[in-house]
């Protein structure tokens, strides 16, 4: 019971600690610029519901704790709600207050009266700053502990595969896909796994020869790392073999280069998942939501935890794993908050988009009726992000 109990706080933790790290950076986006333009910014909360902790600073803005951690937000003078879509009411007295005040200059603090790019610039940061983590995380661990690189030799090929019918033998080093490089495993599973069917030009290199084959891969069943099963492209073979193994050392500016490589790798994977959902080609069940997060992470500390390691062993890969969960969680939060759907940062940058063309805002009803349609959207993808989660964590004892 013990043992339960200390793993089920393992599990919550780190699932609590990875996902409040990446939103307070995602609202410090928005707050840090909002400021910056001297924006008033009522509240700054991580988490929902009623605070656990909150106290107020100098500026005036609460900062506050809530007590369902699952997401935050930042709440500027003259928000309604968290969603930052506008009380008019309030703007109306708010303006009213300050000029029969004599202080028409202070109108400018308000988020809503502030011009259109700042208020663009102001969105769009909280989305720049969790790719702006990202990319950091990957450098810093890039930095610290070096990167392991493993070319796609062939070690063995399944039987009646795609490799196998287009004439893959082992021994041949993959080179390129479509005259994409995939001469790593990590560049080659990347790139098949979300292009089930695709027919591919493969160049190998087989004794210090290139050849050319045929193949598609082929849409299969495989556990992750932590067990959970996911339908992805496969061609068929085994990489990776100790003699073509080796660790990266690297200085700053090689860290950094990592970091947006692994940035615009993870973008352009995630970009082709989706062009393949709306091509109905992709049922988008590789996408989960905070269940599934919490799953992969607290589930990959506790594992860690009961691994035979030394104390400094376990430390060290718990740093590892969680940072660079993180860093993959943090460029999907981002994507996600970028959606042109109305209550999120893509749906408030779509209304400012009409008012750049139009040249005067989207009228307060119309907000308001997108606002209602962006919730109802949200939560219809929440709902079938946790039948995707529920099915991902059923996976994992079959």
């Amino acid at each position: 019971m013990l043992s339960f109990l200390f793993s089920a706080l393992i599990f919550m933790t780190s699932f609590i600690l990875v996902l409040s790290f990446l939103v307070f950076f995602h609202e410090l986006g928005h707050y840090s610029v909002a400021r910056l333009f001297g924006t008033a910014v009522e509240r700054f909360s991580i988490g929902f519901g009623k605070p656990l902790i909150r106290w107020t600073a100098k500026s005036g803005t609460e900062w506050s704790i809530g007590r369902l951690p699952l997401g935050g937000y930042v709440k500027f003078l003259g928000d309604a709600g968290a969603a930052s879509n506008p009380d008019s009411e309030r703007l109306e007295s708010i303006e009213a207050k300050l000029k029969a005040d004599g202080k028409t200059e202070i109108i400018s603090d308000c988020f809503h009266f502030k011009p259109l790019w700042q208020r663009t610039l102001i969105v769009l940061a909280g989305p720049l700053a969790n790719f702006i983590l990202a990319i950091a995380i990957f450098a810093g661990l890039a930095l610290a502990f070096g990167t392991s690189e493993t070319k796609s030799v062939v070690t063995t090929i399944v039987p009646d595969s795609a490799a196998d019918r287009a004439g893959i033998e082992v021994g041949d080093h993959i080179l390129t896909l479509n005259g994409k490089d995939v001469s790593t495993v990590t560049d080659l599973i990347s790139y098949v796994s979300v292009r089930s069917g695709v027919e591919m030009q493969a160049v190998v290199l087989r004794n210090g020869e290139n050849k050319s084959f045929t193949l598609a891969p082929e849409r299969v069943a495989e556990k992750d790392f932590i067990g959970g099963v996911n339908r992805i492209g496969k061609i068929g073979v085994g990489v990776g073999h100790p003699d073509h193994y080796k660790i990266i050392d690297h200085n700053p500016i090689t860290a950094v280069g990592h970091g947006w490589n692994q940035f615009t790798g993870t973008i352009s994977t995630t970009g082709a998942y989706i062009g393949r959902i709306f091509q109905g080609k992709e049922d988008g069940t590789a996408f989960g939501g905070p269940i599934r997060i919490a799953t992969i992470t607290g589930k990959s500390a506790v594992d860690i935890v009961k691994d035979d390691l030394t104390a400094s062993q376990k430390l060290k890969r718990m740093f590892l794993t969680l940072f660079g969960l993180a860093g993959a969680i943090s460029i999907g939060l981002g994507v996600a908050n970028l959606m042109p759907i109305p209550a999120l940062d893509g749906g408030h940058l779509l209304y400012y988009g009409y008012e750049a063309i139009a040249g005067k805002p989207l009228s307060e009803q119309k907000q308001e009726y997108g606002f209602r349609i962006g919730f109802a959207i949200i939560l219809t993808l929440f709902i079938y992000l946790t039948i995707n989660d529920f099915g991902y964590v059923r996976s994992m004892s079959s």
